[in-house]
């Protein structure tokens, strides 16, 4: 029986070498993707990436985009938004008019269904979701919280490819909040506030769940996700809004601006400006003199195929006040921070 064990202890053994062998192909990916080395890469998240990998999910994601026949469209859907948890009386358009799952997903709201908070000075819910966390950034290199109420982490500088607390006016505080947009949410994001956006970078990565579920156990999901990131200023200051792919999401598209989009998918890629799990990294600036795009407060931007999450970071004046807290859901358009400007 000795032959027994030691095939048993070799094929252990070889496990552990290819394990090792595959967490350090996956973390040079990581750093040639353009993620600083801040991130936390740990074994739980190297696991995250090997059950959602990258190709795979896109395989899953594409099941979304088959045409379904016109004839079974409606029962499809209507099992699909019940199973989701959907409100129908919101979608603009009839069910049958969407012509696959992943058209229903990226679905419009019919006229009138969000009221924008008009306040002066707010910032307001770019998308229907929850609340992960909501904080202010107090140092450089900063780590802030992913799930607030679980303690799980991600660094900012690895989300948004630079540090935003660098050059940080001594009269603003740099304030931060994470959403979650579960299945049965409308998909699109919209303008936290009158948003002129100067530069957006796109960043490969992959594609793991950001539900509570994952986020609030393993840190750095949102920091190794495929992501957007749009950057310019709003009445407080600098702002970055960052749109974070999932697991099973077949892209991100933008509509605010057709330049930038185009720019950001890059050449070769769809021409509707889904930006799919496919290894790019791109970085696209507005044309100099432009002044940048104005996209108005609560207008929509762009939006996912299928589930995703939102991280909105931004310069506030001192004593700016949270009107939410973690763990509550909010409204396209509803007031998450009171600034006293």
């Amino acid at each position: 029986m000795w032959w027994l064990y030691q095939g048993v202890a070799f094929t252990v053994v070889l496990a552990a070498a290819t394990a090792e062998w595959q967490y350090q192909r996956f973390w040079k990916q990581i750093v040639a993707a353009g993620n600083p080395a801040e991130i936390s890469f740990t074994r739980l998240l190297f696991l995250l990436c090997l059950l959602f990998d990258r190709e795979r999910m896109h395989l899953v994601a594409s099941i979304c985009d088959t045409q379904l026949p016109t004839l079974i469209r409606f029962p499809v859907l209507w099992v699909v938004s019940t199973v989701m948890g959907c409100d129908l009386s919101e979608v603009k358009g009839a069910l049958d008019s969407f012509p696959t799952i992943g058209d229903f997903f990226s679905r419009e709201l019919r006229e009138g269904s969000r009221q924008i908070d008009a306040a002066p000075g707010a910032v307001v819910s770019p998308a229907d979701a929850r609340v992960l966390a909501a904080g202010c950034v107090s140092n450089l290199n900063a780590r802030v919280a992913q799930v607030q109420v679980k303690g799980t982490t991600f660094s900012l500088p690895g989300l948004l490819g630079t540090d935003p607390f660098m050059d940080l006016p001594k009269d603003r505080e740099l304030m931060y909040f994470a959403l979650h947009l579960g299945p049965g949410d409308y998909h699109r994001f919209h303008a936290p506030a009158s948003f002129t956006v100067e530069s957006g970078r796109r960043f490969s990565g992959e594609g793991l769940p950001v539900s509570p579920l994952v986020t609030g156990r393993a840190n750095d999901v949102f920091s190794v996700n495929e992501r957007v990131v749009l950057s310019g200023s709003w009445s407080g200051g600098r702002m970055h809004l960052v749109a974070v792919g999932a697991a099973h999401v077949r892209g991100i598209f933008l509509e605010f601006d057709p330049h930038l989009a185009k720019a950001m998918a890059g050449s070769g890629a769809p021409t509707d400006g889904a930006y799919y799990l496919d290894g790019r990294v791109t970085t696209a600036e507005l044309p100099k003199g432009a002044g940048g795009v104005t996209a108005s407060s609560g207008s929509m931007m762009g939006g996912f195929r299928l589930g995703s999450a939102v991280v909105c970071v931004f310069e506030a004046p001192a004593g700016s006040m949270w009107k939410v807290k973690a763990g509550e859901r909010v409204k396209v358009g509803q007031q998450i921070l009171s600034s006293c400007e």
